[in-house]
């Protein structure tokens, strides 16, 4: 049964938290028209929809009811559109563009948890003080207050455990970044302290006491793979941690050993997964840096060769999986990287960085660039 206008009002007031005077206040009319509307003892004048559809951040379509909620198909096809936006390399200009381009998705179908989650990730990355590569400082503050009701929305109303738990992980991130501390620790206090409470732990039960011990091997694998990236990333952190305290060699061998370790796993084979392309860094890059900052440009120069190297492989001669030899991962396939075509042009961003800018006199460094622009 299709939803009233009145039915459509209410269901979008309550997702807002707002009551009905407070509503009413931001249309002008009395609380009790909101009432009646809700009730459906009578209709918005006409001139009122635009600016109720205003106050909701939806579409008049919406209020009509002409346009569904939840609706995958086209809902999958606003994110697809949206990230058509984005071209190698990436920048916060068209990151920025994507996130505008789910916001006007959002207003056809509020409330939507693909579309709220999409936001997030968008919202995260160009709000997050020290997310170089698309931090965008002119409109940060606006989508860092953004990314509170998208949170507060998948919280309340996703039936998604990761989600909700994704959408914590950002508040706490951004409202720290922001200085919100106390709003930061009412998100974090949602986490558990044990890191194996993860869907692929618990199958490995499921399964074991199916006695289908094969799937117990590959959802133990797949625990261990999520256990290795989230060691990475947090590697990278402790990385950041040491180069604010200008601990730089600290820095720089803390990420080389995560990647003898990705090396040590993966060494049977030809082509490693990019696992050193963390959603902080490139570890090659940032070794190279912290480096160049302890006064070691030969060991900078040979890390950045090394990030070239990896680069410029092309994978479209080959599979685009590789099945690992390590009984620790050998029941699942790891995809190697995305087209040839972003990894080069993100290249050359990534070696003319500012923070090589006394490097770029050195032979060896005029040889990447030349090998990167021959590609």
């Amino acid at each position: 049964m299709n939803e009233t206008m009145g039915q459509i009002i209410r269901r979008l007031r309550k997702e807002r938290n707002l009551t009905q005077e407070e509503l009413a206040e931001q249309l002008d009319v009395t609380f009790q028209a909101v009432s009646k509307w809700e009730n459906d003892a009578g209709m918005p004048d006409i001139s009122q929809v635009v600016p109720i559809a205003n106050v909701f951040g939806v579409s008049t379509d919406v209020l009509f009811g002409t346009v569904g909620i939840n609706t995958t198909e086209e809902v999958i096809k606003i994110i697809e559109d949206a990230q058509s936006l984005l071209s190698a390399p990436i920048t916060a200009e068209n990151f920025y563009a994507k996130h505008c381009a789910l916001k006007e998705g959002l207003k056809i179908y509020p409330n939507n948890p693909m579309l709220l989650a999409n936001l997030l990730e968008t919202g995260i990355a160009l709000s997050y003080p020290e997310n170089e590569e698309v931090y965008d400082p002119e409109h940060a503050e606006e989508i860092y207050h953004e990314c509170e009701r998208y949170a507060n929305l998948v919280i309340s109303y996703s039936k998604n455990a990761s989600d909700i738990m994704r959408a914590h992980m950002i508040m706490v991130a951004l409202h720290s970044a922001y200085g919100n501390f106390e709003a930061a620790k009412l998100h974090l206090e949602q986490f558990p302290a044990r890191a194996d409470f993860n869907i692929h732990n618990m199958l490995t039960y499921y399964a074991h006491w199916k006695r289908e011990y094969g799937m117990e091997s590959i959802h133990c694998q797949w625990a261990i793979l999520h256990y290795l990236e989230s060691m990475l990333n947090t590697t990278v952190k402790l990385y950041n941690s040491y180069m604010l305290q200008e601990k730089y060699l600290d820095a720089a061998k803390t990420l080389e050993t995560s990647i003898e370790l990705i090396n040590c796993i993966f060494k049977d084979n030809e082509i490693m997964p990019p696992l050193h392309h963390r959603e902080y860094g490139d570890m090659y890059m940032l070794i190279a840096h912290a480096y160049l900052k302890y006064g070691d440009d030969d060991k900078a120069l040979l890390n950045l060769e090394k990030m070239v190297d990896y680069d410029l492989i092309d994978y479209e001669r080959i599979d685009k999986s590789i099945r690992p030899k390590t009984p620790l991962l050998n029941t699942i396939k790891q995809e190697l990287y995305r087209k040839r075509i972003d990894r080069h042009q993100n290249l050359i961003t990534k070696l003319t960085d500012e923070r090589f800018e006394d490097l770029k006199s050195d032979p060896r460094y005029q040889k990447m660039i030349e090998k990167v622009t021959a590609q």
